[in-house]
């Protein structure tokens, strides 16, 4: 009955951390959309870069001017960069449907 009730505690933990609250996946989408779009407009793919600079207006459009701290932002740049490297383009993608990118 012990084990039972320790497993639910961990699922129930690793559940509730993983969830983000909406501010921080929000700012995460803005940095990672702010990362891929220059990286299209780079590449010469205007068309895409069109889309991603619409999708990050939309969902900065939810907040105030200035309402991420600079500090904020450049943690989740460094952190996406760094996962970038890891990972590769496959991280890029696969975030950037979470973000609602079709």
């Amino acid at each position: 009955m012990k084990s039972f009730f320790l497993i639910a505690f961990l699922l129930s933990y690793s559940f509730l951390s993983e969830a983000k609250n909406p501010e921080e996946k929000d700012l995460s989408c803005i940095t990672l959309l702010k990362l891929a779009s220059e990286k299209s407009k780079m590449d010469g793919e205007m068309i895409k870069y069109e889309k991603l600079k619409k999708l990050k207006k939309s969902i900065k459009a939810k907040y105030n001017n200035n309402h991420f701290s600079e500090k904020d932002t450049q943690l989740k740049l460094d952190e996406h960069n760094l996962n970038i490297i890891e990972k590769g383009q496959r991280y890029i993608n696969k975030n950037l449907q979470k973000c609602g990118l079709k």
